[in-house]
């Protein structure tokens, strides 16, 4: 990982305002893994759609019909009775397939203007690994967003294959996101002092946007390093003590 303590299980309260189940329609006989000239965010919309219908059937056994069906998943209406371990197999894949290409079909759409001002590099805080840091000419303002956590996107169910947990951030409901595969998404590089007196940022959930936003929560000064609580209950679930970073040496 980029620091030793962890983002491990990061909960925000936020409401349920959008999910899986905004994504557009399908388009009749269209199949949502050929659509490699589509654009990226029409891509990634027909394989969110795909995948909505896929949990829908295994979770409350909404069984669609033929029209509403993705071309590649017909396999699975040839049988009167749902084969589960197909479904749940079929839906691992799916969105297997979806994170591959979230990178290329999300992160122009979710770049933030300020992210060029943003640097991966040792934190103040002792052992912790890389941190971030505003390096712009001027401060990031009080309520200004300046980046956004995003990555891969998974429920409950999905999580449990997920082998490094160290990022993973319950954002809504059943939506989580994963920035650990892509190093290039630069929230993942914030860190928590345990110290109140430090805190300068915060997550906001986005649930439509399947992430947080980066929100200030003071003016942050040029070559200042950005700090975020991780909440109580990340704290509570972990087998070490983090790092309590004194007021004094939070500015180098």
């Amino acid at each position: 990982g980029d620091y030793s303590f962890s983002i491990q299980n990061r909960v925000m309260t936020a409401s349920r305002s959008g999910s899986l189940h905004d994504a557009p329609s399908l388009p009749v006989g269209r199949s949502s893994t050929s659509m490699q000239s589509s654009g990226g965010d029409l891509d990634f919309r027909l394989l969110l759609e795909r995948l909505d219908i896929l949990e829908k059937w295994y979770e409350i056994a909404i069984r669609p019909d033929k029209d509403d069906c993705d071309m590649e998943d017909l396999d699975l209406l040839q049988n009167e009775i749902d084969d589960l371990d197909k479904l749940t197999e079929r839906c691992l894949q799916v969105r297997t397939l979806l994170n591959e290409r979230i990178w290329s079909s999300r992160h122009g759409l979710l770049a933030h203007r300020n992210e060029k001002y943003l640097e991966a590099r040792e934190s103040n805080i002792p052992n912790a690994g890389l941190g971030l840091f505003w390096t712009g000419a001027t401060q990031i303002k009080k309520g200004e967003v300046f980046c956004f956590y995003w990555g891969h996107i998974h429920n409950f169910r999905s999580m449990r294959h997920v082998k490094d947990k160290s990022y993973l951030m319950l954002v809504d409901g059943q939506l989580f996101v994963d920035p650990c595969p892509i190093h290039q998404i630069k929230a993942r590089y914030i860190n928590d002092p345990l110290n109140e007196m430090l805190y300068n940022c915060k997550f906001v959930p986005e649930p439509k946007q399947f992430g947080c936003v980066c929100m200030a929560l003071r003016d942050v000064e040029p070559g200042e390093e950005l700090f975020a609580s991780y909440g109580d209950m990340y704290w509570s679930q972990q087998t070490y003590d983090g790092t309590v970073l004194r007021n004094e040496t939070s500015d180098k």
